[in-house]
């Protein structure tokens, strides 16, 4: 009790001194130059100012979602200013396509998508009105899949994904969107982009996908999942070659595809990379590889994450570099403060390193 009333006093009393401090400073420039952001908090007051505290001034909102007619513009400018009047730029927010549009990809059925479509083209519309430049969203089937948390140094504990844990029953069960052939998969996304594709270069909104998570054999759970393996990777970015169409680069994530993510990475980063289709990092480690894997801090994987930054780098890459998927313990007050805060550091100073501390 007295250790967690200890933090509460340390996190008001930092509140307060950044309070005292104005917390409207912009952040020191990044043009041309990767930085850390988050995806991981809301709007508080007290949330902001733990992301002041620990040198992060990109991160992502939520947005209030309607369902007859996407986003509101008055509330998306809102959002934006209260941000940026506590020194924070909004930067690849959430366009909800797998949460509240079922019929574009989990289903695939005609005419709802249609209507689910262009719903969405206006939601890019607005956040482009609202000054908002970058959206991230996800064209997969099945939700990220995981095991019993595994402990890990300090009593952190981690999700993990161990196939063979997963009995033959349980693979072989269909969710309601039935069985989905990589070929029905594939003419979903294919459609999605070439609707929205042009809408995004014509509003200048950039969107990233993401990859799938984590990656399954063919038929696992009905589906067979296209965005798991370079070759799914690399069509998925010839289907419309545009400088506003690209990726959210799950590194935890694509190194789950791998055999040895350690040196396989690399060919990932610098194809994509120099291509420039990478508009937002998720800086995540791993212990293992494709099928069983435990996740983990950045310094304590398989994957040298100064290597991994640095090669980001020298792809010309400049976006954000995000923690994802943090540990969590009960002896955090807040359950994921501490790891957030140690990645953030993390973040800063391998960023600091592979500038040579400009």
């Amino acid at each position: 009790m007295k250790e967690i009333e200890s933090y509460e006093k340390g996190l008001a009393a930092g509140e307060q001194a950044a309070s005292a401090a104005g917390g409207t400073s912009k952040p020191s420039g990044s043009e041309g130059r990767m930085y850390v952001r988050t995806q991981g908090f809301g709007s508080t007051e007290a949330e902001l100012r733990f992301l002041q505290r620990n040198g992060v001034h990109h991160k992502a909102a939520t947005f209030p979602f309607h369902a007859d007619k996407g986003w509101d513009l008055d509330e998306l400018i809102r959002e934006r200013e209260h941000h940026e009047a506590h020194g924070m730029t909004l930067d690849m927010s959430l366009l909800p396509i797998y949460s509240e549009f079922p019929n574009i990809i989990y289903y695939g059925k005609s005419p709802e998508r249609d209507r689910e479509i262009d719903l969405v083209c206006e939601m890019i519309r607005t956040a482009s009105r609202a000054g908002i430049d970058s959206l991230r969203y996800n064209t997969c089937v099945l939700p990220i899949d995981r095991t019993e948390r595994e402990v890990g140094r300090g009593g952190y504990v981690y999700t993990a994904f161990r196939l063979d844990k997963i009995s033959a029953e349980e693979q072989a069960q269909l969710s309601e969107a039935g069985r989905v052939t990589a070929e029905m998969h594939w003419e979903r996304i294919e459609y999605l982009l070439e609707r929205i594709i042009p809408v995004a270069e014509e509003f200048k909104v950039r969107l990233g996908n993401s990859q799938e998570d984590p990656a399954t054999p063919a038929g696992y759970k009905g589906v067979d999942k296209v965005l798991n393996d370079f070759e799914g990777m690399k069509r998925f970015i010839e289907i419309q070659r545009s400088s506003y169409h690209g990726w959210n680069f799950c590194v935890g994530s694509i190194a789950e595809m791998l055999e040895d993510s350690a040196n396989e990475i690399f060919t990932f980063i610098e194809y994509f990379g120099s291509r420039n289709t990478i508009f937002l990092v998720h800086y995540r480690n791993l212990l293992g590889g494709r099928y069983s894997f435990r996740e983990a801090l950045p310094d304590e994987g398989d994957m040298d994450f100064y290597r991994v930054l640095k090669a980001l780098k020298d792809t010309g890459y400049c976006y954000g570099i995000d923690p994802d998927h943090v540990p969590r313990t009960e002896d955090d007050p807040k359950g994921y403060y501490q790891s957030y805060s140690y990645c953030f550091g993390y973040i800063n100073a391998m960023i600091q390193a592979v500038y040579g501390g400009a």
